[in-house]
């Protein structure tokens, strides 16, 4: 039997994936009718559109029973590891010596939407890199080599009313506790990621991550807590975009 809440879930990917359905019907194959007979719930999704979703890295196991995270994240957490654990200085293999980076002349500088970042409990990054959406930004605030900046769509409300939901966060990758003390950081955890204001507890060897929006939880990791935790990086530029009629 057809499954309603599949046909909602399918809904929520779309708002996920920021399509509307003749764009989402269009990008995957479908027809316009297909479409809404699956967010109905009167018909179960056809395998190639499963296939699809898989190749698109949803996670089909989510959509069909509601289980896990919207996205394949095992993927995405190790491409972004990769990212974290690349050094900004390059070693030349002949000489071994340290290359200078090279120097881009250009005004502005264009960085791929990540993912949406979870402004509120711990989450896998919901990973928007196949969607194609970018942010273009003048050169002089983001300094330095592109490959420093991340580019992550804000999901919820605990850094509210300095960060909204949806506004896009500029985050210079560093692995430097030091440097996040008192800012705005991007943190990973093994139980997801979150945007917080970091505060180092040295002498209780804790890490609190503090939200702006009262009505949440501040979060405390420790050590008894046995959970693997790395810094992404801390905020260094925050946009907020205004849709005009």
């Amino acid at each position: 039997m057809p499954d309603k809440e599949i046909g909602e879930r399918l809904g929520k990917l779309l708002k996920i994936m920021r399509l509307k359905n003749y764009e989402f019907s269009k990008k995957f194959g479908i027809s316009n009718a297909s479409l809404a007979r699956y967010k109905s719930g009167d018909r179960l999704p056809e395998a190639q559109l499963l296939l699809d979703l898989c190749k698109a890295r949803v996670n089909i196991n989510w959509l069909l029973t509601g289980e896990g995270t919207t996205q394949i994240t095992q993927d995405f957490d190790g491409w972004m590891k990769e990212r974290l654990e690349q050094k900004m200085k390059v070693v030349d293999s002949k000489t071994g010596l340290i290359q200078s980076p090279t120097v881009d002349y250009t005004r502005t500088i264009t960085l791929p939407i990540s993912g949406e970042i979870s402004a509120g409990p711990r989450e896998h990054i919901v990973d928007c890199r196949d969607l194609g959406e970018t942010i273009e930004i003048p050169r002089t605030l983001a300094p330095g080599n592109d490959s420093q900046y991340l580019a992550f769509r804000v999901n919820g409300h605990s850094m509210e009313p300095n960060i909204l939901h949806e506004d896009i966060v500029i985050i210079k990758q560093s692995i430097d506790w030091n440097y996040a003390d008192g800012r705005v950081c991007a943190v990973r955890a093994t139980d997801g990621v979150t945007l917080k204001k970091v505060v180092l507890d040295p002498a209780n060897s804790r890490i609190i991550l503090q939200p702006f929006n009262m009505d949440y939880n501040v979060q405390i990791i420790d050590p008894d807590q046995g959970l693997e935790i790395y810094l992404i990086g801390f905020l260094s530029l925050q946009l907020r975009l205004f849709k005009l009629d």
